[in-house]
């Protein structure tokens, strides 16, 4: 599971820099009819079936770099990687659920204590077949809190809304799938450009989790980083 924490301020100049990817690479085309999602780009599914491999490929490569382009400050990626055997019987779906919520939280109120910056964050979720079950944990999570504590810094439950309206819902899932490359093919090609965009402090990946079996030692930055600072 993935997710993007954007500044409001900031939304209408990252999605501009994602279109002018498109534009680059698509030039006299109608870049709206083109969505962002990773399994049709490279399946050359609808729209992308008369764009070359090399160049979907390209493409959702410079999309992902727009987490450390000239809005990189204003961003921040959210991933949670969650191996079903190491917290079975439980839903993996609603532990990383649980997970990103508390820190996208934790993220926020650590911009007050260091900053003095008072935010709301707003969690808008693609729509899926898991829309019933996170209101529902979003609607627990906001009166009993989730098992670290209570979720002070979200202004809503979260907004569910179709991936095809929005660009910033199309980067998330760039960012998932350039995990799943990474967790699941150990293919680092996609995520090693933009692990540095994950929220992280004082050394250690806060904004990457993955919830491991207890064989073995993982050598991800995320885990890496807890073994070394920790």
């Amino acid at each position: 599971m993935a997710g993007v924490a954007v500044y409001e301020t900031a939304v209408y100049h990252v999605m501009e820099e994602m279109n002018a990817v498109l534009a680059c690479h698509l030039p006299d085309r109608n870049i709206e009819e083109y969505e962002l999602h990773a399994n049709a780009m490279l399946a050359g599914r609808g729209k992308w079936r008369s764009v070359m491999r090399d160049t979907r490929i390209t493409i959702m490569k410079d999309v992902l770099a727009v987490l450390k382009g000239p809005s990189a400050r204003n961003l921040r990626a959210f991933g949670m990687i969650v191996e079903k055997a190491a917290i079975s019987p439980d839903d993996p779906v609603e532990h990383a659920y649980e997970q990103i919520s508390d820190r996208f939280d934790k993220f926020l109120r650590r911009k007050y204590i260091r900053n003095n910056e008072q935010q709301r964050g707003l969690l808008i979720v693609d729509k899926s077949r898991y829309e019933d079950t996170l209101q529902a944990l979003a609607r627990e999570y906001r009166t009993g809190g989730t098992r670290w504590g209570n979720l002070r810094n979200l202004a809503e439950v979260p907004l569910f809304v179709d991936s095809k309206a929005s660009r910033l819902i199309q980067l998330a899932d760039l960012v998932a799938y350039a995990l799943w490359r990474r967790y699941e093919k150990n293919d680092m090609e996609f995520l090693t450009p933009i692990v540095t965009a994950f929220d992280q402090d004082g050394g250690i990946y806060h904004g990457l989790y993955h919830k491991k079996g207890l064989e073995g030692v993982c050598d991800c930055a995320a885990c890496a980083s807890r073994r070394f600072y920790s």
